[in-house]
């Protein structure tokens, strides 16, 4: 990702808003008698970088794993404290797609790392969790289905430099880069607005057989926000 890249996602992005709540033609194809030529996505929503950031816990008796967008949606006690979702009065469109597994040490920790592949020496049943990597991720938006089997195969990057047993000494860190590694950029650009049904789900051929204790699989959303640019009813 470099800064020219950036300029043109951001350009895309500010399009795309400005379609979406200043269209100058309606769905049924008659002129907008709303359309506003003044109108700039850029300023009205004070559109900037962002991210966001989804996490479920892994299991072995699922293949299927539903990954909450908005703030107000729970599918387990609570979200993690280092999740970030999208505020219902907000949008956002992803530019970039990250997918990792993690192995914090509790519900509330805040100092693991993020994998970008399955490493045996952090994760004991590391060979049985590679399976996450023969899924695919899709995303509907009002029973729409925009993305789908986009295959997770893709962000699975072993680098040069490997941990090469318990971390010490004896073995190095594992290379990694935390702008690019286990990234990929999305296209087409996709709408994601806070007052619309989201489903980001995670499919995976077979559950494992088994997983360490508190890991978890995460999703990180790349991309441009709009502050305040829809009314939640």
């Amino acid at each position: 990702m470099n800064s020219i890249a950036a300029r043109d996602d951001f350009n895309i992005a500010a399009k795309i808003f400005n379609n979406a709540f200043n269209p100058f033609v309606l769905s049924n194809g008659q002129q907008n008698p709303n359309y506003n030529p003044n109108f700039d996505a850029v300023t009205a929503f004070r559109l900037s970088q962002s991210t966001l950031r989804l996490e479920q816990p892994t299991s072995i008796a699922s293949t299927l794993y539903n990954f909450p967008v908005l703030v107000n949606i729970q599918n387990q006690a609570q979200a993690f404290n280092t999740e970030i979702r999208l505020q219902q009065q907000d949008s956002f469109v992803p530019t970039h797609i990250g997918f990792f597994l993690a192995l914090p040490g509790s519900t509330t920790d805040t100092t693991f790392k993020l994998m970008t592949y399955a490493n045996p020496f952090i994760l004991t049943n590391a060979a049985q969790m590679q399976a996450y990597y023969n899924g695919t991720l899709s995303i509907m938006i009002n029973n729409v289905q925009y993305t789908q089997k986009w295959d997770l195969w893709r962000h699975w990057q072993t680098n040069q430099t490997q941990q090469t047993a318990a971390l010490g000494a004896g073995s190095p860190e594992d290379q990694y880069l935390g702008s690019d590694d286990g990234f990929y950029p999305m296209q087409p650009f996709i709408l994601l607005i806070g007052s619309q049904n989201i489903q980001l789900n995670i499919n995976i051929p077979a559950a494992p057989t088994a997983v360490d204790a508190n890991s978890r699989l995460v999703v990180m959303l790349r991309g441009i926000l709009a502050q305040n640019s829809t009314v939640v009813g």
